[in-house]
C-alpha cells in the first residue's frame, strides 16, 4: 500500500504543471495533437476521447478503448490539457522557497544555554 502514497505527489505535480483550455478542431491534427480531448455536446454531456483527430466533419477517437465518431457540429466545446509554463514556474518557485525556509528554520535553531544554577544577571540565564 505504500506505492500509491508515493505516486500521489507525482500526480499532484503533473496536475500542477498543466492546464485545460478550449481548442479548435484545427488544433487536433498532428504534429501537436493532444492525447485526450474533452468534448461537450449541446445537451451539456461530456465525452472524453483518447487519440482524437479530425476526419472530415467528425472527431474520431476512442472512449474506454472503443472507437467513437462524433460529429463536430454537435460539439459546443472542445478542451485539451497542455503544459503550463506559469504553473510550473510557480511550483518550482514555491517549492524552492519552502525548502529554503525549512532549512533556515532548522539551521537557525541553536540550543538554549544550560544553566547549572539559577543566576540572574545580564548575559546569564535564570
Amino acid at each position: 500500500m505504500r506505492l500509491p502514497l508515493q505516486i500521489v505527489p507525482v500526480g499532484a505535480l503533473f496536475v500542477a504543471c498543466t492546464t485545460v483550455r478550449p481548442v479548435q478542431p484545427a488544433e487536433l491534427s498532428p504534429p501537436h495533437a493532444p492525447t485526450r480531448v474533452w468534448v461537450t455536446g449541446a445537451n451539456h454531456s461530456t465525452v472524453v476521447l483518447d487519440s482524437a483527430r479530425v476526419s472530415g466533419d467528425s472527431l474520431v477517437g476512442s472512449v474506454n478503448g472503443q472507437a467513437q465518431r462524433l460529429v463536430l457540429s454537435e460539439a459546443t466545446v472542445l478542451r485539451a490539457r497542455e503544459p503550463s509554463e506559469a504553473r510550473t514556474a510557480a511550483l518550482v518557485f514555491f517549492g524552492v522557497s519552502g525548502a529554503f525556509v525549512l532549512v533556515a528554520h532548522f539551521v537557525d535553531k541553536s540550543p538554549a544555554p544550560y544553566c547549572a544554577e539559577n543566576i540572574c544577571a545580564v548575559g546569564n540565564c535564570c
